[in-house]
């Protein structure tokens, strides 16, 4: 996984990065509710230069899928 992707997700959900896998989902993370999905989306726009469709905003439930969006959009 990405190490920019981790530091982010950790930042946003004030996570340790250790904690921070793909299995991890947004169930398993209190502080991941819709105002900090949007602050993480958009942090990732900028640091990776990428743009999400609404459609794969709304599909991100996990880190993995975030990854894989990171991966394919890059």
């Amino acid at each position: 996984m990405n190490e920019k992707l981790t530091e982010l997700v950790a930042e946003i959900f004030f996570l340790d990065e250790n904690e921070v896998k793909p299995e991890l989902t947004a169930d398993d993370v209190a502080l991941w509710d819709s105002l900090n999905h949007l602050r993480l989306i958009t942090a990732i726009e900028v640091e990776f230069g990428v743009k999400f469709s609404m459609s794969e905003i709304q599909s991100i439930d996990s880190i993995s899928k975030l990854n894989e969006l990171v991966e394919q959009n890059a």
